[in-house]
């Protein structure tokens, strides 16, 4: 078989890419009630949604696409945060609106390219009151990274809702924790230091800290509407790591101070996963599915945060195939990500 790994193709530079407010967790995450298929959210909340699709869905194989269509209808999202886009999006906007139950969807290509290019969309059936403007003048963010609009929920509330990628950087983190977990199971020691495993995050930290301290309140005008931001952070979340959850399952005594999601949550954003699962031994691991990339340690990479007067309800991955597929590869590199939420 050969080897789908999408860091393996990136290491040989094939795809160089050119709180305050927020309540707590509503309930406990609830259980798919079939293979890749999560509960119908509840009356009065929005299911947002993450996922990156893997070269625009043709990554793990050429005839994949519509079968992870399949799978996008299923997860009933209100607004999807898509990752590596690339030439799916028309055809993602047209299945939602056929399929989705939910009326017709609006494609917001956010990545400024030509099919193929077309990193970040986002899809919704919501009321779009804006699109952002594009992210100008950092170091590090552009609309290949960040972007995002404002939608009108019922009651005439909004949302911003903001879509991320963060470039995957070699040495990469999770892949050092890997290997110093290997190392640790073999009694021996382990081959890259702390300080080695956070230095190899930097770029994701600089990433985060300049959409949060500069972009967000640049894109949104200061205004105080709630926040929803998810994506490919390409990353591990801080607060997993932190020495009070080196005990936790598969982490084998580890603790790293990580810090690209910790710019995050001191900004007064709320991890929606762990609102709901705030237990680390529930690892929601999102890379990877594919057997190719079963790694020891969990590598929860695609998150979505929460800031303002969000309460969340619901959360949960998905890297399940739909029963109606059979058996086979999931449909991405990556698991989805969903959470459901209302506004106050």
């Amino acid at each position: 078989m050969p080897d789908l790994s999408r860091r393996s193709v990136l290491r040989t530079g094939a795809l160089a890419a050119v709180g305050a407010g927020v309540a707590g967790a509503a309930g406990a995450a609830g259980a798919a009630s079939a293979a890749g298929v999560p509960p119908r959210p509840a009356a009065g909340t929005i299911r947002v949604l993450t996922w990156n699709i893997y070269r625009g869905g043709t990554g793990v194989g050429a005839d994949n696409l519509p079968l992870l269509l399949d799978q996008l209808v299923a997860l009933r999202p209100d607004v999807y945060l898509a990752v590596e886009t690339y030439g799916a999006g028309d055809r993602i906007a047209r299945e939602l609106t056929r399929r989705g139950g939910k009326g017709r969807f609006t494609g917001i290509k956010i990545t400024d390219a030509a099919p193929g290019s077309d990193n970040l969309w986002i899809f919704t059936h919501l009321p779009v009151v804006r699109v952002h403007p594009k992210p100008v003048g950092g170091t590090h963010i552009g609309d290949f990274n960040l972007g995002g609009a404002r939608v009108r929920l019922p009651g005439r509330r909004e949302l911003d809702a903001f879509v991320l990628w963060c470039n995957y950087t070699n040495p990469w983190d999770g892949y050092l924790i890997d290997e110093n977990a290997a190392a640790i199971r073999a009694g021996l020691t382990p081959r890259h230091s702390p300080a080695d495993v956070v230095h190899a995050g930097r770029r994701q930290t600089a990433h985060v800290d300049e959409v949060v301290r500069r972009h967000l309140p640049a894109m949104t005008g200061g205004d105080d509407v709630p926040i929803i931001i998810g994506g490919d952070l390409n990353t591990l979340p801080a607060a997993d790591w932190s020495a009070a959850n080196a005990g936790a399952p598969n982490h084998f005594g580890m603790a790293y101070d990580l810090t690209a999601t910790k710019v995050l949550t001191d900004a007064g954003f709320v991890d929606t996963f762990r609102a709901i699962e705030p237990d680390v031994a529930v690892e929601g691991r999102t890379w990877s599915p594919l057997p190719t990339e079963r790694l020891i340690t969990p590598q929860r990479i695609d998150m979505i945060f929460a800031k303002g007067a969000v309460r969340v309800h619901d959360a949960a991955t998905v890297d399940a195939r739909l029963a109606q597929h059979g058996p086979g590869t999931f449909y991405s590199d990556h698991a989805a990500v969903w959470t459901d939420v209302s506004v106050a």
